[in-house]
C-alpha cells in the first residue's frame, strides 16, 4: 500500500522538480539525488499549495520532459521521506493530503418530518430518493461564471512557443503571470478574464497577435472554489452550507431539506450584501418548469425562508391532494391549477369550502361561475364531491341476444330498437315471454312482461324508459338442464349432456365402449317417470329396461329402436366370473419364496405354504407374521375425524400404514388346516416365516436395554434384572412382551404382579410413568383419606 501512494507522488513531484527549478536549468539536468530533504518536503508542501490534480501533474511531466530515472529516484527519497520525517524535522504528507480539496462539500442530512407536512404541496420536491438536486461539480464552466479568490486557472500555450501555467486567483483578486505581472480577475465573468488573460499573454507570445498566428492559448478551470451560503428561516436543518462555485438556490435548498411545515414555498427570498436580489416561487418550477429564478449563488449569499402566509388543504376528487400555499390575490382557479384538476370522476359544478370565523366553523357553497373570483382564506378546505352513481340515458339487455349489453336510450326509443340495436334474437330464444325490469318512481323495481314473438312481429311494441333492463331467455335456461349417467363397466363412466335422438350404442361409444370385465347380456336402464305419470299417487320409482349389446355394439332391431330420454340411468354390470389375478407374497424361510397368485376365492394359508414347498429347517414358526393389505382407509380416516381433535389427528395418521398385522399362530394352522386360525388369503397379504432365534430385546425403562440369549424357564424378572434393573421411571405395573408373530401380554395383579412368559425373538417392554402435575400427589392422598373417613364413618354408625 505504501508503495502505490509513493507511486502517485513520484509522477506530481517529478514535474514539480522541473517547475520549481530555475529555468535556466533543464529538466534533464536535475539530479534528484543531490535534491535535500527539505527540498523535498518544499515541493510536496508546493503542490499543495497550488492544488494540481493527477491529472494536470501527469501533463506538466509531459511538457517539462521528466525521465523515467528521475521517475525512479524520486520513489527511493520519497518512501525515505515517509519513513524518516520525524528524524528530520519535516511532517510526512499522504496522497489523500495533496488531492483533498480545500474544504469539504456539505452533504444532504436526513430530515424528520410529520404526517401533515408530507401532505405539503413542494414537500417531495427536496426531500424524495429518486429527485436530487445535489450540486455538480463535473461540469463545462459557463461564460457567465464570475470568477473569485482560489479559483485556479489552467493556460497551455502550444504552437511555436509551449508552456502551461496553474495560476491561482489570490486574496487581491489577481492571478501572477511569470514576466508578466498581475491580472485582476475575480468579480468578473469567465469570458471577460479570458478575453484580459489572452491579451495580456500576446505582450510575451508575439505569435498569438496578427491575422495568421502560429501560438494558440486554451484558458480554463481546473479547480473550482467552494463557497460558503447561509440557510435561514423556517427550514428542516437550517446553517451554513459549503457548495461549489457553480451552485445554485435549489442545490441549498436541497441541503437543507427545503421549507418546514411553517415554510413558504411561493417567497424564498435571496439576499447579497444585505439586499434581496431574488425572491423564489418554487410552485413556477412545479407547475411550469420554469427554472429562471434558479440563480446562481456567490459565497455568503443567505437563502430566508420566511413562514406562509395562506395555506389551504384540498381533498377529494382533485388530482393532487394535499396542502397549497397561496399568494396575495390569487383565486379558488389558480388553486384549480396547482391541484392539477378535478380528477374524472370529479362533481364539477359545485365545491365545498369549510372555513374558520374565528369562534366557530362556516361552510361555504362556491359555483362553478364563481371559481375565477372566489378569494380563499388561510386555513380553508375545499372539498371535491364526486358524481353520482347514475346514468340519465342507459337501458340494457340481456339473454338470448347476439350482443346483451348497455345501450343509449334515444328520444321515444321502442323495444324492438333496443333487440336490433342488440344484432336480434338468437335462434334459440323463448319466444313466448320476456320482462323489463323497470324502476318506479320511488325507484322500487317493477315488472312487465311482453311476448317477444308478438314484438319481433311488430305487434304490441313498448316504449323504454332511463334504466330499463331487458331480460330474453332462450328455450335452454326455460328448462332443467338434461343429462345422462352411464355407470359399471364402460371406459369411461360418468355423466353426459343428452342430445336429441341418442341411442344406447351412441352413449356406450361416448363412454369409450366396454371394459374386459363388462357383462354384455346385462345392461340396465333406469328412467324416471315424466310429469304426466308423476302426478299420479305411486310406489314405484323409475321404469327398468334390459338390453343386450354386443362388443362390436351390435343390438337387435327391437332395442335399436329404444331412444335415450333425459335424465337415464344406464348400469353396465360386471361378469359374473370375471376376476382380476389377486396375488400374495410369502417370504423367509420357506422353499420357494416370493409372489403366488390366489387360486380360488377359498384359498387358506396352509395351501399357500403347500404351495411354496414347505418350512425350511431353520424356520421360527411361533414368528411367523402376516401383512393384510387395508382396503377401508377411507372409513377408518372418517372414524378418526370424528373420534379425535386435531391435535391427535396428525399423530395418528402418521400411525397408519398400508397394511395392518394379524396374528398368526402358524404352528396351529399345520397342525390343524381349515381351522379359525388357518385365515382366508386375500390380495396384498404378505407372509414371513422368520429364521429361528435366541434373542430376547429388553427396551424402555431399565437402567441397560439390551438384548439378552433366551435361557429356557427363566422369568421375566430374570431378564430385567440382566439389564440392570427398573429405573426410577419406571412404570413396574404395566410391563408388556411384545411376541414375534405380533400379539402381545400385559402384567396382570393388582396386589401380587403376574408377568408373562418369555419367548425366543420377543421384545420385553418397560413403559415409563406418566408426568403428573405439581400437586397431583397431595390432591390424590387427600382423595384417599377423605375415602377412608367416610368409611370408617360409616362402619361406626353400622356398629351403633
Amino acid at each position: 500500500m505504501l508503495l502505490r501512494k509513493a507511486l502517485k507522488f513520484i509522477w506530481i513531484i517529478g514535474l514539480l522538480v522541473c517547475y520549481l527549478t530555475p529555468s535556466a536549468q533543464m529538466p534533464t539536468q536535475v539530479d534528484v539525488n543531490k535534491l535535500s530533504d527539505q527540498q523535498v518536503q518544499q515541493i510536496v508542501q508546493e503542490i499543495e499549495k497550488r492544488g494540481l490534480t493527477m491529472d494536470q501533474a501527469i501533463e506538466m511531466a509531459r511538457l517539462r520532459g521528466a525521465t523515467p530515472s528521475q521517475i525512479s529516484q524520486l520513489k527511493t527519497r520519497i518512501s525515505e521521506l515517509q519513513l524518516n520525517g520525524k528524524q528530520n524535522g519535516l511532517k510526512p504528507i499522504s496522497p489523500e493530503e495533496i488531492t483533498k480539496p480545500q474544504d469539504s462539500l456539505s452533504q444532504k442530512m436526513p430530515v424528520d418530518t410529520t404526517s401533515n407536512a408530507s401532505k405539503i404541496f413542494g414537500f417531495h420536491f427536496f426531500n424524495t430518493q429518486n429527485l436530487s438536486f445535489e450540486p455538480s461539480v463535473n461540469i463545462p464552466v459557463p461564460d457567465s461564471y464570475v470568477l473569485g479568490i482560489n479559483d485556479q486557472l489552467m493556460i497551455n500555450i502550444w504552437g511555436a512557443s509551449q508552456q502551461s501555467y496553474q495560476l491561482l486567483v489570490d486574496a487581491n483578486g489577481n492571478v501572477q503571470i511569470p514576466d508578466l505581472g498581475p491580472v485582476q480577475v475575480a468579480g468578473i465573468d469567465f469570458r471577460e478574464a479570458e478575453k484580459r488573460i489572452r491579451q495580456r499573454l500576446v505582450a510575451i507570445y508575439s505569435g498569438m497577435g496578427g491575422d495568421k498566428p502560429n501560438t494558440f492559448a486554451e484558458i480554463g478551470l481546473s479547480n473550482l472554489r467552494s463557497i460558503k451560503v447561509n440557510v435561514i428561516g423556517e427550514v428542516y436543518t437550517p446553517g451554513t452550507y459549503t457548495l461549489p462555485a457553480t451552485a445554485s438556490a435549489f442545490n441549498a435548498l436541497y441541503l437543507s431539506g427545503g421549507p418546514n411545515e411553517n415554510g413558504s414555498f411561493r417567497n424564498i427570498q435571496v439576499i447579497r450584501q444585505n439586499k434581496v436580489i431574488a425572491e423564489i416561487d418554487v410552485y413556477d418550477f412545479l407547475i411550469h418548469a420554469n427554472a429562471s429564478n434558479n440563480i446562481v449563488l456567490r459565497d455568503q449569499d443567505i437563502l430566508f425562508i420566511p413562514t406562509y402566509d395562506i395555506r389551504v388543504e384540498a381533498s377529494g376528487s382533485f388530482k393532487r391532494k394535499g396542502y397549497f400555499e397561496l399568494q396575495e390575490g390569487e383565486k379558488l382557479n389558480d388553486l384549480l391549477r396547482y391541484t392539477g384538476g378535478f380528477s374524472n370522476q370529479a362533481y364539477r359544478k359545485r365545491l365545498s369550502i369549510t372555513r374558520t370565523t374565528g369562534k366557530q366553523f362556516q361552510v361555504l357553497d362556491i359555483t362553478q361561475n364563481e371559481f375565477d373570483s372566489f378569494t380563499l382564506q388561510n386555513g380553508d378546505f375545499i372539498e371535491a364531491g364526486e358524481i353520482i352513481d347514475r346514468y340519465e340515458n342507459r337501458v340494457s339487455i340481456e339473454g338470448a341476444v347476439f350482443r346483451p349489453g348497455t345501450f343509449a336510450l334515444t328520444e321515444g326509443m321502442k323495444l324492438s330498437e333496443l333487440i336490433a340495436k342488440a344484432d336480434g334474437v338468437k335462434e334459440s330464444v323463448f319466444s313466448n315471454r320476456g320482462v323489463i325490469i323497470r324502476l318506479g318512481k320511488d325507484l322500487s323495481p317493477q315488472t312487465i312482461a311482453f311476448e317477444v314473438s308478438e314484438i319481433l312481429g311488430g305487434k304490441n311494441d313498448l316504449d323504454l324508459k332511463r334504466e330499463d333492463h331487458v331480460i330474453i331467455q332462450d328455450v335452454f335456461s326455460m328448462r332443467e338442464a338434461r343429462f345422462i349417467k352411464i355407470y359399471g363397466q364402460v371406459q369411461y363412466p360418468g355423466e353426459y349432456p343428452y342430445r336429441e335422438n341418442m341411442s344406447l350404442k351412441d352413449l356406450v361409444f361416448l363412454a369409450g365402449g366396454f371394459t374386459e370385465a363388462a357383462s354384455e347380456s346385462f345392461i340396465e336402464l333406469a328412467r324416471r317417470h315424466d310429469y304426466e305419470s308423476a302426478a299420479q299417487v305411486s310406489n314405484e320409482l323409475a321404469d327398468l329396461y334390459q338390453f343386450n349389446i354386443s362388443r362390436d355394439l351390435n343390438i337387435n332391431s327391437e332395442d335399436a329402436e329404444f331412444k335415450i330420454q333425459p335424465f337415464d340411468y344406464i348400469y353396465v354390470r360386471k361378469a359374473p366370473s370375471y376376476n382380476t389375478q389377486r396375488t400374495v407374497t410369502i417370504e423367509g424361510e420357506v422353499v420357494y419364496p416370493g409372489p403366488y397368485s390366489i387360486s380360488n376365492k377359498n384359498e387358506r394359508v396352509s395351501d399357500l405354504i403347500k404351495r411354496c414347498g414347505g418350512l425350511t429347517p431353520h424356520a421360527f414358526s411361533k414368528g411367523a407374521t402376516l401383512r393384510r393389505l387395508r382396503t377401508d382407509d377411507e372409513a377408518i380416516n372418517e372414524s378418526l375425524l370424528t373420534a379425535m381433535p386435531d391435535s391427535l389427528l396428525k399423530s395418528a395418521e402418521a400411525q397408519m400404514d398400508d397394511h395392518y398385522k394379524l396374528e398368526l399362530r402358524l404352528d396351529d394352522i399345520l397342525e390343524n388346516p381349515g381351522s379359525i386360525y388357518d385365515y382366508v388369503l386375500r390380495e396384498g397379504d404378505e407372509l414371513l416365516v422368520p429364521e429361528v432365534t435366541q434373542e430376547i430385546k429388553v427396551s424402555g425403562e431399565v437402567l441397560n436395554p439390551v438384548g439378552l440369549a433366551y435361557q429356557e424357564n427363566r422369568s421375566l424378572k430374570y431378564y430385567i434384572n440382566r439389564s440392570g434393573g427398573f429405573s426410577p421411571k419406571a412404570k413396574k405395573g404395566k410391563v408388556f412382551i411384545i411376541y414375534s408373530d405380533g400379539t402381545t401380554k400385559v402384567t396382570k395383579g393388582f396386589i401380587g404382579r403376574h408377568y408373562p412368559s418369555p419367548e425366543p425373538g420377543c421384545q420385553i417392554v418397560v413403559p415409563q410413568k406418566p408426568d403428573r402435575p405439581a400437586g397431583d400427589q397431595t390432591s390424590r392422598w387427600l382423595s384417599v383419606a377423605s375415602a377412608f373417613s367416610s368409611i370408617a364413618i360409616a362402619i361406626a354408625a353400622v356398629l351403633r
